[in-house]
């Protein structure tokens, strides 16, 4: 009976899984294999027709540069920022919490415009701050070496506050005792936050690096719109995702389209299943949760040494 409950509940993620993952990638699969008027031979030549366009390394290059930045400085100010949360003990946290929500309402199109306003010295309500670092042009901010950093603050505050409140939802899951524990070998705020909670979220913050990673390996709506709405042509083709939409719906090759996208999907798949196993993500909780009572001792001990 067991069983069949289990089986339920998981059947309509298997259903959704199967139409909207399995079946798109085995249609890719084959339409990678289409010949086109560039490649009229089709087959696997089309994935050697994405590697040697001029686009792809530019765009590759661009995607890598966004990746180092992006993902770093979402673990580390989500993981910040969610154990400060969880520090704060007042009537004004509920609050804080539905603070960090805001942000990610605003999304796509909105939030291009809303960026658009806030960097343009033109319109800007920030226009005398620029003007103070002496930028007093659109030009100086909307050019093809800042676009980088546009598009990380774009991404990161979009992005940060659902995943500061997911973060801050799995520090609740931390069992009272494991705390109080460190709390009575004398372990202050910082040590319980580093040592003690860090290490019982670890799984938890793997999990949002995968997600980042995945989705900014596959960032299209900024650079496009972007390039499309606001500075005509100035992020053409920005990204990988760009340059398979440019493939598909602008050069008529959904072979070189569907290849590039299936490019992207292993290695989204490959750097999944490093970050899974190489830092044990499976690790059995009640190991983990020993191991943290180790911690919690140990830096009790070091309290009391150095007292």
């Amino acid at each position: 009976m067991g069983a069949l409950a289990g089986l339920l509940m998981l059947a309509p993620y298997l259903i959704l899984l199967i139409a909207f993952g399995v079946v798109p990638v085995v249609m890719a699969f084959f339409t990678a294999l289409k010949p086109s008027m560039a490649n009229p031979a089709g087959g696997f030549l089309n994935y050697l027709l994405v590697l040697q366009d001029f686009r792809f390394l530019p765009a590759l290059t661009n995607v890598a540069t966004f990746l180092v930045i992006y993902v770093p400085l979402m673990i580390v100010v989500v993981a910040a920022m969610s154990l400060l949360l969880d520090a704060v003990r007042s009537r004004w946290t509920i609050g804080l919490r539905a603070a960090y929500i805001v942000p990610a309402s605003i999304s796509g199109a909105v939030a291009i415009l809303v960026w658009y306003f806030m960097l343009e010295p033109t319109y800007s309500p920030y226009a005398d701050l620029l003007s103070a670092m002496g930028i007093t042009e659109g030009s100086q901010i909307w050019n093809t070496g800042s676009l980088v950093w546009i598009f990380v603050l774009m991404a990161f505050f979009t992005g940060a506050g659902n995943w500061i409140i997911v973060q801050y939802g799995s520090l609740q899951s931390i069992p009272d005792d494991i705390l109080e524990a460190a709390r009575i070998d004398g372990a202050n705020g910082f040590q319980l936050a580093v040592q003690i909670k860090l290490p019982l979220i670890r799984r938890y913050l793997i999990y949002m690096a995968i997600l980042t990673f995945a989705a900014g390996l596959q960032i299209f709506v900024e650079p496009y719109l972007i390039s499309s709405t606001v500075y005509t042509g100035l992020a053409d083709n920005w990204s990988l995702n760009q340059l398979a939409y440019t493939f598909a719906f602008q050069n008529a090759n959904l072979g070189a389209s569907a290849a590039l996208s299936l490019m992207l999907l292993v290695v989204c798949i490959i750097a999944a299943l490093v970050a899974i196993f190489r830092m044990d993500f499976f690790e059995d909780v009640r190991a983990e949760t020993r191991k943290s009572r180790r911690v919690a001792r140990r830096a009790g001990r070091l309290v009391g040494s150095a007292a």
